[in-house]
């Protein structure tokens, strides 16, 4: 994420870009406010306590099944408590679904398919060891695939503790927390990995490499919990001294060098244009120098060509410099379609319903990495659940629209595009009309949509047995569905 090579070169300059910190003397008397990307720290966080784990028990296979709920909910809690008695809150941001954008979607597609990729070699190697063919200390120490359980279990741990969640229903998060690191009086930096804000305007950031430099917080040691740390030393890069760094005069040469080496806008623009522009983006001091001699990157004949060219490109550069300069105009990420649209919106930024529901309703669905045999010709879980997607389409999306184009991994190809259609059933209500104090019309309803799959009217015979439960939790096995009744307690075979 974000420009190629600066992280790296600003950790290994960190004495020229970097400000030695500790959060606990600077919060001992005004509390402050630390805002966070939450796939980052989610995926950070989990790395320490698989070490953690993987050395208490013993057992280095533990986050291959990633499983451990409990434990988790009691290193993510003693963490942010420990903060908080600190002064320190912490305040987590959540990206929008990919597709929820549909300008987004325009700029990051080919982003997202290279990472798409990325992520398939990755679930290889764990399916190897898995096989017994690889060596699991041979995979890389965040080499892991999230179930999206332990995921739900992260954010209610959070939620929990008191922390402040802000879920976007579009777009990534990462504009918003740099235009609430100026706006929040209490903010103070931003923790995340993406190199994006060592160029934003004003940004002051903690990459994960520089949190807890001390050690003190004990992640990753053999210890179930984190420690309470007496000082809590970290490294603040600051966006004016990365342009010091650079030998660059101003911002606006630091996002040009952003735009020429290829951030996530520009990236698959740029990089077939550096072997004629005799530039190797590797070397930032020298793409800097090249900035520095040519300015904006229309100055140059080459690249103002493929600009009026390609219109692709050229928004990409403008898009570039407003996100930078953190002018993006605030409306419209999301596209309103109607009153569903707007409920959707709503329902997603107050966290009642998964972030994904906003793409779907923009007619986009990506397949969810989950761990599975992922050689050509192996079943793939999200094909299966093709037919009860079909359904919540249905819910979804509004009446004069039927089909969503869904991205990810099918058992031919590793990347591949299905158009998938909802149910053609007036009978389901969208989304903004399903009453919530309607309980046992929406039972039904729900019980009708899990058992979309089974044989003749069996769903009305085991709901009709049911009517008077507040809920039923049910058991498909090969011979006979099992229903169990919440209020009688008691477990029923249908016969």
């Amino acid at each position: 994420m974000g420009i190629r090579g600066l992280m790296g070169l600003c950790l290994e300059r960190q004495a020229w870009c970097a400000d030695n910190v500790d959060l606990v003397s600077v919060a001992r008397n005004n509390p402050i406010e630390l805002l966070i990307d939450f796939y980052s720290f989610e995926h950070f966080l989990l790395k320490k306590l698989w070490q953690s784990l993987a050395t208490v028990y013993k057992n280095p296979y533990l986050k291959l099944c990633g499983g451990e709920y409990a434990a988790l909910d009691a290193y993510v809690t003693k963490l942010i408590k420990d903060m908080q008695s600190l002064n320190i809150h912490l305040v987590f941001y959540i990206d929008g679904a990919k597709g929820s954008s549909t300008l987004q979607t325009q700029q990051k597609l080919e982003t997202w398919k290279s990472r798409h990729l990325q992520d398939l070699h990755r679930l290889s190697d764990l399916i190897s060891v898995c096989h017994g063919q690889k060596d699991i200390n041979q995979l890389k120490p965040d080499d892991s695939v999230r179930p999206v359980l332990l995921e739900i279990q992260f954010l209610k741990s959070l939620q929990e503790c008191q922390c402040e969640v802000f879920q976007c229903a579009a777009g990534e998060a990462d504009y918003r927390i740099a235009r609430d690191l100026i706006s929040r009086p209490k903010a103070f930096a931003v923790v995340s990995n993406d190199s994006d804000f060592c160029i934003m305007k004003d940004a002051r950031f903690i990459p994960y490499e520089l949190f807890d430099k001390g050690g003190n917080l004990g992640l990753g040691t053999p210890s179930l919990l984190t420690h309470r740390p007496q000082c809590l030393s970290v490294g603040v890069i600051n966006s004016h001294k990365v342009a010091e760094m650079l030998q660059l005069p101003t911002h606006q040469h630091l996002i040009e060098l952003s735009i020429v080496v290829g951030n996530d806008f520009t990236g698959h623009y740029m990089r077939p244009l550096h072997r004629n522009l005799h530039i190797d983006s590797r070397k930032l001091d020298s793409v800097a120098q090249w900035v520095l001699h040519t300015y904006m990157v229309e100055n140059n004949p080459l690249i103002s060509s493929e600009m009026q060219h390609c219109p692709g490109f050229r928004e990409a550069v403008h898009m570039s410099r407003h996100f930078y300069e953190l002018t993006m105009p605030v409306s419209s990420e999301v596209t309103i379609k109607g009153p569903l649209s707007h409920f959707i919106k709503v329902a997603v930024e107050q966290g009642r319903i998964p972030a994904n529901v906003m793409a779907i309703n923009n007619n986009f669905y990506w397949h969810r990495m989950i761990m599975e045999d992922n050689t050509p010709g192996h079943p793939c879980v999200e094909e299966a659940l093709i037919p009860l997607r079909s359904i919540i389409y249905r819910i979804v999306l509004p009446r004069n629209e039927n089909q969503v184009t869904e991205w990810g991994r099918t058992q031919g190809n590793q990347i591949d595009t299905v158009s998938v259609y909802s149910v053609a059933d007036r009978y389901i209500l969208t989304a903004d009309f399903i009453q919530p104090q309607k309980i046992f019309q929406n039972l039904k309803f729900f019980h009708r949509v899990i058992t979309h799959m089974d044989r003749g009217t069996l769903y009305m015979l085991m709901y009709w047995v049911y009517t008077g439960c507040t809920g039923y939790i049910l058991y498909l096995s090969e011979d006979l569905p099992m229903a169990y009744s919440i209020r009688t307690s008691k477990m029923t075979k249908m016969k």
